[in-house]
């Protein structure tokens, strides 16, 4: 059984050791089950047409769902996040099923599920670094030296520090994703959901930022979900399986180009 935040001693190691992925106090996860799992989902709400999506994301695996706009695929981050209820089907995170989640535990798995919305999510009347640091200050009970310590790492890591003062709307379309990404882990998740990470992005920033959110504080590797419209060269040798999603159903897409695993 997972446990809330509690308070832990600062210094190397000290957010690495706690639990950052939890789907509230009263809930078990479940032994052995991935960290995400679509279970025959109607992506397009049109149960006469559309065909089931099902997707599993194992502990560690880069998992990229490519589509259209007309495929279903705008539907994936929201469902996986349980903003919304699928007509059919079902998402299970851990092995549970986040619709039958309590309202308070759902709003825990959502705070501590790293997610970085498509474009960026920014507040705009914030410096970049404040954006950062929002999860650390309002999700966790850490001391205020503890929160600084751990924003410094993150504007560190993301290679932020020089522009950390900085309004979105005065940064560069890369620093304003790579302070949306520092934020996704602020807490060090187990899983992450990427919608349209590389929008915009040269193939070197892709490639260095899908690395850098892929490891977490301890060098384990999270499970990622990530959405496209179409995935860049770059990262495709970091992708462990790649689905594309036509007429609202998952198509394996993983062998599809040259020197993917």
């Amino acid at each position: 059984m997972t446990e809330p935040p509690t308070s832990v001693a600062s210094g190397p190691g000290a957010w690495e050791r706690r639990t950052s992925v939890f789907l509230g106090p009263g809930v078990r996860e479940v032994e052995g089950a991935p960290p995400l799992a679509f279970r025959g989902v109607d992506l397009l709400g049109r149960p006469d047409r559309a065909g089931r999506f099902d997707l599993v994301v194992e502990p560690g695996a880069v998992v990229a769902v490519i589509g259209d706009e007309e495929s279903g695929l705008e539907a994936v981050g929201p469902l996986a996040l349980g903003l919304a209820e699928p007509p059919a089907g079902r998402v299970e995170a851990f092995g549970v099923p986040i619709a039958l989640l309590p309202y308070y535990d759902l709003l825990s798995f959502r705070r501590h599920l790293g997610y970085l919305p498509q474009g960026d999510g920014l507040l705009q009347n914030l410096t970049l670094k404040d954006n950062v640091a929002l999860p650390v200050r309002f999700a966790t009970d850490h001391r205020l030296s503890e929160v600084e310590a751990r924003v410094a790492q993150l504007l560190d890591d993301f290679r932020l520090r020089t522009i950390a003062s900085l309004r979105p709307a005065q940064a560069t379309e890369e620093d304003r994703r790579r302070a949306a990404l520092a934020r996704a882990v602020a807490l060090n998740p187990r899983l992450v959901v990427l919608e349209l990470p590389f929008v915009g992005l040269t193939s070197r920033a892709a490639r260095e930022l899908l690395d850098r959110v892929s490891r977490g504080d301890d060098g384990s590797e999270r499970a990622i979900l990530l959405t496209s419209r179409d995935l860049t060269p770059a990262v495709r040798d970091r992708v462990t399986h790649a689905v594309r999603v036509v007429d609202g159903a998952a198509i394996d897409d993983t062998k599809r180009e040259s020197g993917w695993r």
